[in-house]
């Protein structure tokens, strides 16, 4: 974790959010992650009318943080920034993930994220029985944004990493914001259908007509013993145990702290 970069958030937490803090930040995190520089051409602070508080493009390779939008969030912006400008990079590694082709789960999750990507651009290893045509998927994709395993593996790992650069402080409003966060991301997709909960990366497959690898990757899951931390982190299913218990436990939350 950049030593910097936390000297550099307690200077500037209590006072207005800059574009020199963004620009800081992001310039300080990337000193960590050097293999992700190729898959960051450029990184830019705007100020938009928009709901978005940033963006990564897979095809430009250009991160754009929304500093207007941020500025209009509740709580500490300075730490809304830095999870923002994570969320962007993970979304980075993402792109890296899918290019280095590997056979691990979340090498697996990402290339259904990123799918309308690697179509396009000729590199798909899935099979595609389904005839999925990439245009098509890019919309469903946008429809199904919450449940879109790729948006929340970002949201997963942003949020973790800020619970890890703000471990020290043991007990801070924002520490408690980052595990909530880390919380409500881990639960993200996940919903009650009265009979279990619908596992949010099953749905991802089954909305975007991706049918045949939604049951490709049940009879994975089925045959393979993965942990919680696994289920959990992939949108793969879990108990209601798991969700009303092992998740706050999980996060080092109590039930009144979530809220």
């Amino acid at each position: 974790m950049s030593k910097p970069l936390y000297e550099k958030f307690m200077e500037e937490k209590n006072t207005s959010l800059t574009k020199r803090y963004i620009e800081d930040s992001f310039d300080l995190m990337i000193r960590d992650e050097e293999h992700l520089v190729p898959f960051i051409k450029d990184f830019r602070v705007v100020k938009e009318e928009s709901s978005s508080l940033g963006t990564y493009s897979n095809d430009d390779r250009v991160i754009k943080i929304n500093q207007e939008s941020i500025e209009k969030t509740k709580g500490n912006k300075q730490l809304t920034a830095l999870e923002v400008i994570r969320h962007e990079m993970e979304h980075a590694r993402a792109l890296k993930t899918l290019l280095e082709g590997k056979d691990d789960i979340e090498s697996l999750i990402i290339s259904y994220s990123l799918r309308d990507y690697a179509i396009l651009h000729g590199i798909d290893r899935l099979p595609n029985l389904d005839n999925i045509n990439w245009t098509y998927l890019r919309f469903d994709k946008k429809m199904n944004y919450n449940i879109d395993p790729g948006e929340r593996l970002a949201e997963i790992k942003a949020w973790k990493y800020l619970v890890n650069f703000l471990k020290n402080q043991r007990r801070t409003d924002d520490l408690l914001t980052a595990r909530s966060n880390l919380y409500y991301s881990y639960i993200r997709g996940y919903l009650n259908n009265r009979y279990y909960l619908d596992a949010p990366t099953y749905e991802y497959l089954r909305k975007t007509g991706m049918l045949h690898n939604y049951h490709w990757l049940k009879n994975r899951v089925d045959k393979k013993d993965y942990s919680f931390e696994t289920r959990i982190t992939y949108g793969l299913p879990i108990t209601y145990q798991e969700h009303d218990e092992k998740v706050l436990k999980k996060v080092l939350l109590k039930k009144r702290e979530r809220e």
